[in-house]
């Protein structure tokens, strides 16, 4: 596939709207764009770095199939990880992994991103086993706030609740993470 003309210089929404009529240029860049943060993502929901880019593929193929339906090209984002949340859900759901979905896709869509545990730091890893250890609800809370500087109204639009809950169940989802990593340090 030829790289997309628009790739980096059109607007998130722009992209969307593009990708929602079929443009294939368009819905390669926001696999590229967000291809890295799914793999994140999808590792920290589920802590099982063996299926990631098979997740991660459904998630984009979901994506792609859905993405006509999707009526406000502004709220893509919580769209698109409620799609991850929803795979992950699934995934857990079903034993981690004894439930296989594979859709063949195009060579370019093979490898989801390089692998993101590689690079991670002895702090970033004892941070994610932490997150592994949060009940599902409240790790992906802090997954989202982690994952882009978001404020609290984009978080709450991401998860379908109202404001004050966000703020509350993040408060208490960092508190027991805080919990979680003292009680490492100390063993």
């Amino acid at each position: 596939m030829d790289p997309s003309p628009c790739a980096g210089t059109l607007p998130l929404e722009e992209l969307v709207l593009r990708g929602r009529s079929g443009d294939r240029p368009a819905l390669t860049e926001l696999i590229r764009i967000y291809q890295k943060q799914m793999a994140r993502f999808v590792i920290r929901q589920t802590g099982d770095e063996a299926h990631y880019e098979d997740l991660c593929q459904a998630i984009f193929v979901k994506m792609v199939l859905a993405l006509p339906r999707l009526r406000a090209a502004d709220k893509f984002e919580p769209w698109l990880f409620q799609i991850a949340r929803n795979i992950c859900r699934d995934h857990l759901r079903a034993g981690q992994g004894r439930r296989k979905l594979f859709v063949p896709l195009a060579a370019e869509y093979e490898r989801v991103a390089a692998e993101p545990a590689a690079a991670q730091g002895s702090e970033e890893k004892s941070i994610g086993d932490g997150l592994k250890q949060l009940p599902p609800e409240q790790r992906h809370l802090i997954e989202l706030s982690l994952e882009k500087k978001r404020s609290h109204e984009e978080l709450a639009a991401m998860t379908r609740t109202s404001i004050s809950s966000v703020k509350s169940r993040l408060f208490r989802a960092r508190e027991n993470l805080r919990g979680i990593l003292l009680a490492g340090e100390r063993k």
